[in-house]
């Protein structure tokens, strides 16, 4: 299968949107905004599903795997708000990333959920 074609088949799962800011010199620096990316468990991070919105999370309590098409590398540290379709927002910071040819894998350290 060509690279392209798994880039189509994989960005059918794309149900999140994702924003994301990185610190400059001048501040928080917008990198994307509203991005279409998928959101989830893997064996990569083995990380539990995040309770109901209601329970606050401590800092980097979950860890879940962002893919995105390959233009969407984030840098350690970024702030990330990745919006599922019910309008819950996971807000965290993106860690290790692992770039493959028609897609990119961030592991987003949770912090919080909320609900919209």
């Amino acid at each position: 299968m060509t690279d392209n074609a798994y880039a189509a088949i994989l960005s059918r799962t794309y149900y999140h949107r994702v924003s994301a800011w990185r610190m400059g010199p001048d501040g928080e620096q917008p990198v994307c905004e509203d991005a279409k990316c998928a959101l989830s468990r893997s064996a990569m991070v083995a990380a539990p599903a995040p309770p109901d919105s209601t329970y606050v999370l401590p800092e980097a309590a979950y860890r879940l795997s962002l893919y995105t098409l390959p233009q969407r590398t984030f840098q350690l540290g970024d702030r990330l708000e990745i919006t599922d379709t019910a309008g819950r927002v996971f807000h965290g910071r993106s860690s290790d990333s692992i770039r493959y040819p028609s897609h990119c894998v961030t592991v987003v350290e949770i912090r919080e959920v909320t609900e919209p």
